[in-house]
């Protein structure tokens, strides 16, 4: 039976539930927990379905509690959609369409208890919409598109206990204040999901927890929706159409929206193609526009605006629209360089505008500095013409370090409690003003002071702060200060600042205040009217110590060494005050004022009993004081005249001053006798506000020389105008000197030194020196002359701004390259000192492969210019400072020459240590080499000596280079010479700079001091390269035509041919005879063909003695360091032709072939001399050397010397005892018949005088370059006949 019932449940249900035509689901729901019998409980389910509309309150069976119509298509909810619902509990509308919910929707629902309408589209709600709900206790509105909720919307739910309203838009302002005392009233709860979404700074944060003081309306409103389409930048053509779409968030009837072109509003014309759509709203929530432009004209460029006006405030939305015509235009590409950084703007279509984005700076600070990258751009618009508008920079960053840190300061907020660190650090930055190389340095200076004077009345400390900055603005370029005067009048802001301080720090407490400082004097008195008998102040200055005779920098006008502060000194009554004839020691007046005892007695004086601020000033020049308009009708006289004085200030505070009875005294110094001098004081009211010089009330009273006198009627800024013949700093007496002793001395050094060059330069073929040492030795002269020139001409040429830096940057660049040649030298000595020549299977020593001396320039000409180019391209003006002298500033100077100065320094005395130590190291015994009784005389070349002319020609063939070492002094002698160079050089350049820094007596002790160096190191480079070397002395004499003369016969190698071809060499010619004569054949026959002029007659020709080896072989003396060369008797021994060992030569050097003594040795240079006084017996030694003539053998373990870097070859040595073998061998063999003409050969006498003229006691010297070493010359039995 009861298996029947149970079957026919379902049944009964489904009669019983109409909705299941609409696909709803009806089920029994069990009864609450205590409930009593009743009518049955249900649930319909109608979720998922699609409807689109609840279902009827009929089709649903009785009993219904239960009622879900979630994740269905319900757009509306109509008056009364549920009535009829008595027993419903709980109704279910989630994630529907619903935006629409009409008042009485709920009406007949009175059980309802939980209502969900979540996740829909209600954008408005009001307190009828809730009616009939009276025991309704949760309510669900999340995930709706409401921002806000109107006041009392839940009036009319009186059991509500939790409620749950959050949105995306939930925008927690003062509209939302009164949920927050409702929930505490009603003991509601509102959820915790219902959060903030705006405004930004609350959201996230829960609307229970906020307090009511962060729900509040401020500002212009946050809108959650504002969009604008298109967003971006569009480029029409004209006659299209484009329609623009605006929509924003609907916050009550007040929100409007308004279009606007380049800030006009619109009018909709449809004429012009131009229709505004009305305004729809969407759910209470949105609210959008339309604008369509249907026919584009070009009037159409420009900005369209979207603005949404609320009672709250506007908000706006721009698009920028470009109009090109059939043949539109371009801006060409251009680069803007300024002081936010380097843009690059590009080819660019007319009425587009280009950005470009800033230059980022990693460590910048700031608010620039903070921000996405993509907001920091500047841009720039190309106008219809084809033409760039300025651009605006403003959101970029500046790129100079000091610009960004001002900027900084401007930014900061000021205090009292932060007022004096901030001034102290901006104290510290206007210490390097003359560095200021953009005029916002000057603006934000200048906005910080008048900033900082608002609080000297609690900060007394600010004063001294704040007139040390303005001293130090006074610093900055003249041109600098007039374009800020120019753009903000940053100039007169400064001055109109200082006036106010006596103002502000005076009082009861504080009766007087003084301030000095380096370019400006401040004082201030507290004075009674009553008692005031008059006032006078000179402002003065410490005496800078100049020689005597010497103007005081004050007078030269140039800038004040640091402690040389201005200062002033007042005395009250009228004392005779005087500039001239100051009293202080060591110091000199500049100004002085004399306020007169009748200054108060005017009619507009205060009342009697008050106390009066007296405050006076002084600067040191005009430089603050800058007129930027047309002034031909001031006293400057369209700026002809100019502030050639100081300006002095005396005003009153508290007590006003008129019209005087007695006038202003006023005296003032000019460094110069300018032209056409007016008195004048500053106006701040002329030229629209920007000031000027007026004369108005002031005249000239007496003029002295460089002092200038006048009288004022009123209190201001006085001056002395005058016309100058150049700039201020260039006016007459503007240039200082150095001290006498270091002109002359330089002159000496100077002389000395070129006197090297020259020499060195014109006889650079006879002097026995390598070709690298004469590269190195005439760069180093002509770099210490540079330095010493320049130091001495242009050190203290301040006032001329160009040469200045140009001086600077030549001192810089002569020091390094200096310093550097020496350093190569060094380099070049150590590997001559430590240099072993590596030895062949075959016995001969390796020839090193010639070097360029290109290296040598590029490390010493091309470091230092890479530094100074680097240096001047960062800032120029590191080569300008206020000293007084040139030369670059001390922080850039040290990473840019004195720390290459002292790597270099340190470089070289490791190279001078090292060699050094070599030196001493060096073997003190040689091996022992047997001498030959002596050493057969060598010749190299074939042919007949005697042409047909009667000349000597000698035909030379080239051999294998000989090493080029220096012909004369050893390699201990050169290095000595090399450290003293260095150490003279190193004083020379400490002294000049400590006695152009220095001052009184230091200036004269390193004046004098320099002097004696600049002697010492010219006369020791003089005496060391020309006085003491043979060489030079011979190349000297032989330019001397008295002595040339007494020479019957000269020896001409003629250079036209290569080392490989030979050379010829003719004696007693005219050169121009031998170079014909060479010139027709190669042979030395043809010789004659230069005619008589080449011609001798009678000549007896003696074989001149020859060394082993050739005259640039030296070989140093173990025992006293100084070269040995070996000579011979050239009548002694004779070799056979052609069989000589050779020796490499490296270059052509001269055989002197003599006539007179039969014995000639070779002199300290290793040549052959002419004069009576160089001639010695053979065997003996010379006065140079001191040691015996005669082939030695290298020491035992000494290494020969290196070839020289940049040099043209190597070196071979010599091997004397296998060619002394051979040459006895060779004797040996010589046949009887050979022995009978040595025999008559030697009976013919050669010293006797000869026909034609007395030869006796002369010589001739010839000078072979020998290619396969030095035969052996003989003459004939003919006394016209010489053969080799």
């Amino acid at each position: 039976m009861a298996i029947l019932i149970l079957g026919e449940v379902p049944a009964v249900e489904q009669q019983s539930c109409p909705a299941l035509s609409l696909g709803c689901k009806c089920s029994a729901e069990r009864a609450k927990a205590g409930g009593g019998p009743g009518a049955p409980r249900r649930r319909v389910v109608c979720s998922g379905g699609g409807l689109p509309a609840p279902p009827e309150p009929r089709l649903l069976p009785d009993g219904t509690v239960t009622l879900l119509l979630s994740n269905n298509k319900i757009t509306v909810l109509e008056n009364g959609s549920f009535f009829g619902l008595w027993a419903l509990e709980k109704l279910d509308l989630k994630n529907n369409l619903i935006s629409t919910v009409q008042p009485g929707a709920f009406l007949g629902l009175p059980e309802l208890k939980r209502l969900d309408l979540s996740n829909n589209r209600i954008g408005c709600l009001s307190a009828s919409v809730f009616q009939g709900l009276p025991n309704l206790l949760r309510l669900n509105m999340s995930g709706n598109i409401f921002s806000s909720l109107p006041p009392g919307v839940f009036d009319e739910l009186p059991s509500l206990k939790v409620v749950d309203f959050a949105t995306e838009y939930l925008t927690c302002d003062c509209n939302l204040r009164w949920v927050l005392p409702w929930a505490r009233d009603r003991s509601a709860q509102i959820s915790e999901r219902t959060a903030c979404a705006f405004p930004r700074q609350l959201r996230g944060v829960t609307l229970r927890g906020a307090r009511d003081g962060q729900l509040r309306c401020a500002g212009a409103p946050e809108l959650h929706t504002h969009h604008l389409i298109p967003s971006l930048r569009q480029v029409v053509f004209q006659g299209d159409r484009l329609p623009f779409q605006c929509t924003a968030t609907y916050l009550d009837n007040s929100t409007q929206i308004r279009w606007f072109h380049n800030r006009e509003p619109v009018e909709e014309d449809e004429r012009t193609g131009v229709i505004v759509e009305e305004s729809l709203i969407h759910d209470c929530t949105f609210i959008t526009s339309e604008l369509i432009l249907s026919n584009i004209h070009v009037s159409a460029n420009g900005e369209w605006e979207c603005a949404v006006s609320t009672s709250q405030g506007n908000v706006s939305k721009k698009v920028e629209i470009v109009v090109l015509e059939t043949s539109a235009s371009y801006c060409p590409a251009e680069r803007v360089t300024n002081n936010r950084g380097d843009f690059r703007w590009p080819r660019t279509l007319a009425g587009i505008t280009a950005y470009q984005p800033c230059l980022q700076h990693p460590f910048a600070a700031g608010p620039a500095g903070a921000g996405a990258a993509g907001e920091k751009q500047a841009w720039r618009r190309c106008d219809r013409t084809g033409r760039w508008e300025d651009g605006d920079y403003s959101h970029c960053l500046y790129t100079n370090d000091i610009t960004r840190v001002l900027y900084t300061f401007v930014l900061m907020p000021i205090n009292a409690s932060n007022a004096l660190t901030l001034a102290h650090q901006l104290r510290v930055y206007t210490a390097e003003a003359a560095n200021f190389s953009d005029m916002v340095d000057v603006l934000y200076v200048a906005q910080m002071i008048e900033k900082f004077i608002g609080y000297v009345d609690q900060i007394k400390q600010l004063t001294d702060v704040i007139v040390e900055m303005a001293s130090n603005i006074m610093l900055v370029d003249d041109h600098i200060l007039w374009m800020s005067q120019k753009e903000e009048k940053a100039c007169t802001s400064i001055v109109r600042s200082l006036e106010r301080i006596a103002a502000h720090t005076l009082g009861s407490n504080s009766q007087h205040m003084a301030v000095n400082s380096r370019n400006i004097a401040f004082e201030a008195y507290v004075v009674k009217p009553e008692s005031y008998v008059g006032l006078s102040c000179v402002a003065f200055q410490r005496r800078d110590g100049a020689a005597p005779g010497r103007p005081p920098l004050a007078e030269r006008g140039a800038e004040p060494v640091p402690d040389q502060q201005l200062r002033l000194r007042c005395t009250t009554g009228r004392p005779n005050v005087s500039l001239t004839s100051f009293h202080i020691k060591n110091s000199i007046a500049l100004a002085s004022i004399q306020l007169p005892p009748s200054l108060f007695a005017s009619p507009v004086s205060a009342v009697p009993g008050t106390d009066c601020k007296l405050q006076l000033l002084v600067f040191r020049n005009g430089k603050l004081f800058c007129s930027t308009g047309n002034s031909s009708r001031l006293a400057d006289d369209g700026k002809r005249r100019r502030g050639a004085t100081p300006v002095i200030y005396a005003g009153a505070d508290g007590c006003g001053v008129g019209n005087l009875s007695e006038p202003v005294a006023v005296s003032l110094r000019h460094p110069g006798e300018g032209a056409d001098p007016v008195a004048a004081y500053w106006n701040f009211e002329v030229l629209g506000g920007m000031g000027g010089w007026s004369a108005e009330g002031c005249q000239l009273a007496a003029r002295e020389p460089n002092v200038t006198s006048l009288h004022c009627r009123h209190l201001s800024n006085v001056a002395v105008l005058m016309e100058l013949s150049g700039f201020p700093g260039e006016a007459q007496g503007a240039v200082e000197v150095l001290h006498p002793a270091m002109y002359t001395c330089t002159a000496v050094l100077l002389l000395c030194l070129f006197t090297t060059i020259i020499t060195y330069i014109v006889h650079h073929g006879t002097i026995l020196i390598p070709r690298k040492g004469w590269h190195m030795l005439l760069n180093l002269c002509f770099h210490i002359a540079m330095t010493a020139a320049v130091f001495a001409g242009g050190i203290t040429l301040t006032g001329y701004r160009i040469v200045c830096q140009a001086v600077g940057i030549i001192l810089h660049y002569s020091s390094l390259s200096t310093l550097l040649w020496m350093a190569v030298k060094a380099r070049v000595l150590y590997k001559e000192v430590t240099w072993k020549a590596p030895r062949q299977p075959d016995g001969d020593v390796s020839q090193a492969a010639p070097r360029p001396m290109l290296r040598f320039y590029l490390i010493a000409g091309g470091i230092p210019l890479i530094i100074c180019g680097i240096t001047a391209a960062v800032n120029i003006h590191n080569y300008h400072d206020n000293n007084p002298y040139c030369w670059l500033v001390w922080r850039p100077s040290l990473g840019a020459f004195y720390v290459p100065v002292a790597f270099i320094l340190l470089v070289t005395w490791i190279y001078f240590l090292c060699a050094g130590l070599s030196l001493q190291c060096r073997p003190l015994r040689r091996k022992d080499i047997p001498e030959p009784l002596e050493p057969p005389p060598r010749l190299g070349g074939t042919g007949d000596l005697l042409t047909d002319s009667g000349s000597i020609s000698v035909t030379l063939n080239s051999g294998p280079p000989c090493p080029e070492g220096d012909g004369v002094y050893s390699l201990r002698v050169q290095f000595w010479a090399l450290v003293t160079t260095h150490a003279l050089y190193v004083a020379l350049w400490t002294f000049g700079a400590m006695a152009v820094s220095q001052r009184w007596y230091l200036n004269i002790v390193f004046s004098c001091l320099y002097g004696v160096t600049a002697v010492a190191l010219g006369l020791f480079i003089f005496v060391h390269h020309c006085l003491r070397r043979r060489d030079v002395l011979s190349s000297w004499f032989s330019c001397c035509p008295s002595y040339r003369n007494a020479l019957p016969m000269q020896a001409y190698v003629h250079p036209g041919l290569g080392p490989e071809d030979g050379s010829q060499v003719f004696i007693g010619c005219d050169p121009e005879a031998a170079r014909s004569g060479a010139s027709s054949s190669s042979s030395p026959s043809s010789a004659g063909s230069a005619g008589g002029r080449c011609k001798l007659t009678n000549l007896q020709v003696a074989q001149s003695q020859a060394d082993a080896r050739p005259a640039a072989c030296l070989e140093p003396d173990a025992a006293d360091g100084k070269p040995t060369r070996h000579a011979s008797n050239l009548h002694g021994r004779r070799s056979h032709r052609g069989r000589t060992k050779p020796c490499r030569d490296g270059k052509h050097h001269r055989l002197k072939m003599l006539r007179g003594p039969s014995e000639h040795p070779s002199s300290e240079s290793g040549s052959l001399h002419n004069s009576h006084s160089e001639s010695y017996p053979s065997g003996r030694t010379s006065p140079a050397s001191g040691s015996r003539v005669g082939p030695r053998g290298p020491k035992d373990g000494e290494a020969a010397a290196s070839p020289s870097e940049g040099s043209d070859g190597g070196r071979r040595a010599p091997d004397f005892a296998e060619g002394r073998r051979r040459s006895a061998s060779r004797d040996s063999l010589r046949p009887g018949g050979a022995a009978e003409r040595e025999a008559k050969r030697r009976s013919y006498p050669l010293n006797v005088g000869s026909h034609n003229g007395g030869l006796k006691g002369s010589k001739y010297d010839i000078n072979l370059a020998s290619a396969d070493g030095v035969a052996g010359m003989k003459t004939g039995l003919w006394k016209s006949e010489t053969t080799v």
